[in-house]
């Protein structure tokens, strides 16, 4: 398949799983999202993990990870999470650019942190570049020399197959984060969490080109499915 049809047909199902979640309503992403949370809790690369990445989930349409960040940051593992920064300005040079717009992961240090973070104007809280508990201190970011290595990165997308492929959003923000971070250091656990309806059928492929990467499992309330090691 060429580059150019794979991308058509990303764009094709992204936009019909998009309406699909935003048909969901917010007591079943609920219910959803808490069978994937008692899942993960059992699973023992969870346990075991020191240093975990994980997103800060939208309002709709999207499992919540609130409770998975709330847990990971009481029991006292090393959470990053990704920033997306501003464009420095609003030229036609910095809006070519893609490196400005490329995605970061910046420590989360405590509940208190976290509870005081602002929404943006997506519904996702926004941790910022400094610590919301400790004034004037700037987060930690994940590919300084001092941070600990990644054991875990939990994964948002829209859809997923069960070849562990994963359809994003289109801005390639994890594709181009994993190529940076696995050239100085080992690549972590890749692990998406799903809502039942992002689940291709077993016939069904994510479209893939050979930049994306792969995931290596991926948990739904249906359970866990990992990758074939070939």
């Amino acid at each position: 398949m060429s580059t150019q049809a794979a991308f058509a047909l990303k764009a094709s199902l992204r936009k019909s799983m998009l309406r699909t979640l935003k048909g969901m309503s917010d007591g079943e992403v609920e219910k959803q999202s808490q069978a994937v949370f008692r899942i993960l809790l059992d699973q023992p690369f969870f346990k075991e993990a020191k240093s975990i990445g994980c997103y800060l989930s939208m309002k709709h349409g999207e499992l919540r990870t609130n409770g998975i960040v709330d847990h990971i940051l009481k029991r006292g593992s090393t959470l990053y999470t990704p920033f997306i920064p501003p464009p420095p300005s609003r030229s036609p040079e910095a809006q070519s650019s893609s490196s400005s717009q490329d995605m970061r992961m910046l420590r989360l240090y405590s509940s208190s942190d976290l509870e005081r973070c602002p929404l943006d104007k997506w519904g996702i809280l926004d941790p910022g570049e400094t610590r919301n508990d400790v004034e004037g201190e700037d987060r930690e970011d994940v590919m300084n020399r001092s941070s600990p290595p990644l054991d875990l990165i939990l994964v948002p997308g829209v859809a997923f197959d069960e070849e562990c492929n994963r359809l994003g959003r289109g801005k390639a923000y994890y594709d181009r984060f994993l190529l940076s971070y696995t050239s100085k250091r080992p690549s972590p656990l890749l692990v998406a969490l799903a809502l039942s309806p992002q689940i291709l059928e077993v016939s069904e492929r994510v479209p893939t080109t050979e930049h994306d990467f792969r995931l290596d499992g991926v948990i739904s309330p249906e359970g866990v499915v990992w990758r074939e090691k070939k």
